[in-house]
């Protein structure tokens, strides 16, 4: 009996080890690496307008989950307030660009246990003009007339 209580506790420790585990696994560890941005712009993005790009990292779980389906159009509106309303859960890095212009490599710091990153463009174009940003690597990305293409990887 003795026996079959410890086998028992054992398997008892071992799932909470693996559903700590796992939670931690949905976060950026202790040691975030830097996500590396290339940005290029065209020569006739945006219409030959400049180009508001903002890298947002969010570190409230709730507000990720809704954060994917955003769109540019409504991040931009809708920003003040969202940073208000989040404070320090929300990391905005925001530039602007005039097509063409030559951009200086971006590194941005992941900070610890985020939740996720997005990319959101500033077009007044049709279409969603976001994405997901990786937590970490090297990204390209190309602010062209109508949107942006990312590149993980390069």
């Amino acid at each position: 009996m003795l026996s079959l209580l410890m086998i028992w506790a054992g398997c008892t420790a071992c799932s909470g080890i693996k559903n700590k585990a796992k939670a931690i696994a949905n976060r950026v560890t202790l040691q975030p690496s830097p996500v590396d941005i290339n940005v290029g712009i065209d020569a006739n993005a945006n219409k030959n307008s400049p180009v508001a790009l903002d890298v947002v990292l969010i570190k409230d779980k709730n507000f990720w989950k809704a954060a994917p389906a955003m769109t540019a159009k409504d991040w931009f509106a809708q920003r003040n307030d969202l940073q208000r309303r989040y404070g320090k859960k929300l990391q905005v890095c925001s530039w602007e660009w005039v097509p063409g212009q030559p951009v200086a490599p971006i590194s941005v710091k992941v900070p610890r246990w985020l939740s996720g990153a997005m990319v959101f463009a500033n077009y007044p174009t049709p279409g969603t003009h976001s994405a997901p940003l990786p937590l970490g690597g090297k990204v390209s990305i190309s602010l062209q007339q109508n949107d942006f293409t990312m590149e993980t990887g390069k």
